[in-house]
């Protein structure tokens, strides 16, 4: 006892009050998202109290938010060996397991969580989650509808519905639903001085289309806008990222370019770039495909000489922006594009931009690679580099996008679990003629992957081999 307080010293707690004592401030420091101050009181609780489910619970929360899955999987194992029919722990569980990308024990864990707690919404939407991830498209829209005629405005349902309809190549309504977007944290919405375009007669009337999202986004569907003067007509103003600007400036559906983060015109309407499809009423069937729709407005920004008889020039990107969510599972290691440097007649360029561009002087490349990247200020000189390629090779950056806009043959690298655009299974795209899919057959495998792609260029140098 503190005789000047009148309270207990830690000495005099018993070990379950020391235990409880951590645990509480191990919360507080959660709370906080400090959470290797957490970590740390969380396994002084423990070595007070070892049989504390919850502790084990909150510590594998706070380490999977520090990306230790497998520390934190194996926390939930033990707080379900003290409390064995834990929905909630068998959900989180679940989530651990598909950030390993072991998707068929997640969809385990995620059912036990919706058989023992079958009205808890949670539960089914992380499930539903995991069901998507695992392609079972038909199943995870089922559940997400059920969740929806229960919640209608549940987490972000509406918005994985959206994704997981153009997923399955449901365009229609995923892009009717994909203004649920703008009900995400991530992504407020925007509001101008002027209504929103809702497919009105644009006829003497000036179109603002403001930019979203990242490059590869811009490239995707600035395709929508020639068709849209068409069939609406009027003066079209669309704000895009700077270093995309040269590269737009060749679109003759555009009146205006300005440039994100400048003050915006008067205009009589506004409409997201990305919310065109849906007033269009696109769905596979119709996507306008007149490639190339873009195009470099000089063509030699960089002089290649060109690649020997049999032989093939080959921009290579391996890494997407480190800031996309999804960005641990859709980049490569540079090494598995290495072997691409030992074919006769084949020079590599990289066009790799950003941290991962590092990857040439850490690994060797830097004397078997070109680094074009490096030269590369706007996408303007990156598609005058992409002319004069045999072949584009990449995972899934704004680089596939651009070599798939121009008409160039690229070949994707994708995850098991890809970005909605890419759909599923199939190894064309309705977006880009020009481009291949390769996809993982299983998560996380890129080994066979690169196999294939080994394979397929074999075949292809092949086929442009000069007669004996």
């Amino acid at each position: 006892m503190n005789e000047k307080t009148g309270t207990l010293d830690f000495a005099d707690l018993s070990p379950a009050e020391k235990a409880h004592s951590f645990f509480i401030k191990a919360v507080k420091s959660h709370k906080q998202c400090d959470f290797e101050k957490a970590l740390s009181l969380y396994g002084k609780s423990i070595a007070y109290n070892p049989h504390h489910a919850d502790t084990y619970n909150n510590m594998a929360v706070a380490l999977r938010k520090c990306g230790h899955f497998e520390a934190a999987l194996s926390c939930y194992k033990r707080a379900l060996s003290l409390r064995k029919d834990h929905a909630g722990t068998y959900s989180n569980m679940g989530n651990v397991l598909n950030d390993l990308d072991r998707i068929e024990d997640a969809l385990a864990a995620h059912t036990q969580a919706v058989t023992l707690a079958p009205e808890d919404l949670l539960y089914q939407y992380n499930k539903a989650l995991a069901l998507r991830d695992a392609g079972q498209y038909k199943e995870a829209l089922a559940l997400f509808d059920q969740i929806l005629s229960q919640n209608p405005t549940y987490k972000d349902c509406r918005w994985d519905r959206a994704i997981t309809s153009l997923l399955s190549g449901d365009l229609k309504s995923g892009f009717a639903d994909y203004d649920a977007r703008w009900e995400l944290k991530k992504s407020p919405a925007r509001h101008f001085p002027f209504p929103r375009w809702n497919g009105e007669s644009l006829k003497d009337k000036r179109l603002f289309i403001h930019r979203e999202q990242g490059f590869g986004d811009a490239i995707q569907f600035i395709r929508f806008l020639p068709l849209v003067k068409e069939r609406f007509g009027g003066i079209q103003t669309l704000e895009c990222q700077p270093e995309l600007i040269a590269l737009f400036q060749g679109t003759n559906a555009i009146d205006e370019i300005i440039p994100s983060g400048t003050p915006i015109p008067t205009c009589d309407y506004w409409i997201p770039l990305m919310s065109l499809p849906h007033l269009l009423g696109i769905e596979e069937t119709t996507l306008p495909c007149h490639i190339p729709y873009l195009s470099p407005s000089n063509t030699n920004t960089f002089n290649i000489r060109p690649a020997p008889a049999g032989g093939l020039n080959i921009a290579i990107a391996w890494g997407g922006s480190p800031t996309h969510q999804n960005d641990r599972r859709r980049s490569a290691d540079l090494e598995k594009f290495l072997p691409l440097c030992g074919y006769p007649d084949v020079t590599l360029f990289s066009v790799q931009k950003g941290p991962r561009s590092q990857d040439l002087r850490q690994t060797g490349g830097a004397c078997l690679i070109v680094d074009a990247g490096a030269k590369m200020q706007n996408f303007d000189q990156t598609a005058s580099l992409l002319h004069q390629m045999d072949l584009v090779i990449t995972v899934d950056t704004s680089v596939a996008h651009l070599a798939g806009a121009m008409g160039k043959p690229v070949w994707v690298l994708l995850p098991f679990a890809p970005d909605w655009r890419w759909m599923h299974q199939r190894n064309d795209s309705p977006w880009y003629p020009t481009m291949r899919l390769f996809r993982q057959p299983r998560p996380g495998d890129w080994t066979r992957l690169f196999e294939d792609v080994y394979r397929c260029l074999e075949e292809k140098l092949d086929k442009i081999k000069p007669p004996a």
